[in-house]
């Protein structure tokens, strides 16, 4: 998850040894990813997909082999998911898609050693995607919320590279939720989808390497790329990230 390459830093890197029990860093990241959705049109699955950038703060706390991470990523500019024609009458409506998207991520773990930790947390994703159909000189919009909350359940491992150079893997399983709201004109019932409410579940794994500029200040470069599934629906994202951490 998008928290976990930060709370690493924090529990592994020696950036952050220090002689006192608790420790406390703040940061940045940003992540410029590929989100590939599946919707259903006409009882079809279309498949989209479109690159945007990510960012937002971080915020992560160790004591001893305790730590604590949080991360809320916001899309700097809407992923362009769709550009499709469906039936509509006689005619066919001619399909666009914008949307928005927030990432929040709360994570929890525990060192077993220097090298290994278990960690669980929470992951949610939040898509507002606001559709628009043209057809016969006439314009309508609907709405798509997408929401999943989900657990996490996972363990990494860091393996020193050089003194000041760590790379990291960390892997989670998801398992949750998924909202599937849709809201259009009483005409236009041109978007099917399943039930409202259903099981999600999925993998996110994360590969990063930070490098120590000096004792309170980290950065990272990694790739992440998170699936996840529910009835029909099935969405990943996938794409670099990057990173600067400061310890207080």
């Amino acid at each position: 998850m998008v928290a976990l390459t930060m709370v690493f830093v924090v529990g592994n890197n020696s950036a952050y040894a220090t002689t006192d029990d608790l420790t406390v860093s703040v940061g940045i990241m940003s992540w410029y990813n590929r989100y590939v959705p599946i919707t259903r049109i006409e009882g079809l699955d279309v498949p989209r997909s479109s690159y945007a950038f990510m960012n937002g703060p971080t915020i992560n706390a160790r004591y001893k082999d305790l730590y604590l991470g949080v991360t809320c990523l916001f899309s700097s500019n809407d992923y362009e998911l769709e550009r499709t024609k469906v039936p509509y009458g006689k005619n066919q409506a001619k399909v666009t898609s914008s949307a928005s998207r927030t990432d929040v991520d709360v994570v929890i773990g525990y060192m077993l050693t220097p090298q290994i930790d278990l960690n669980a947390g929470y992951k949610g994703i939040f898509v507002e995607d606001t559709i628009t159909l043209a057809a016969a000189r006439r314009t309508f919009q609907a709405k798509h919320d997408e929401t999943y909350n989900l657990g996490t359940l996972g363990a990494g491992l860091h393996i020193p590279v050089r003194m000041k150079t760590i790379l990291f893997l960390n892997v989670n399983a998801l398992l949750g939720t998924f909202d599937n709201n849709i809201s259009y004109p009483g005409r236009i019932e041109l978007i099917n989808y399943d039930d409202r409410y259903s099981t999600a579940w999925g993998v996110s794994v994360d590969t990063s390497i930070t490098y120590r500029f000096i004792d309170t200040l980290s950065g990272s470069t990694g790739i992440k790329y998170q699936y996840v599934k529910a009835g029909s629906d099935n969405s990943n994202f996938f794409g670099p990230t990057l990173s600067l951490d400061y310890r207080f």
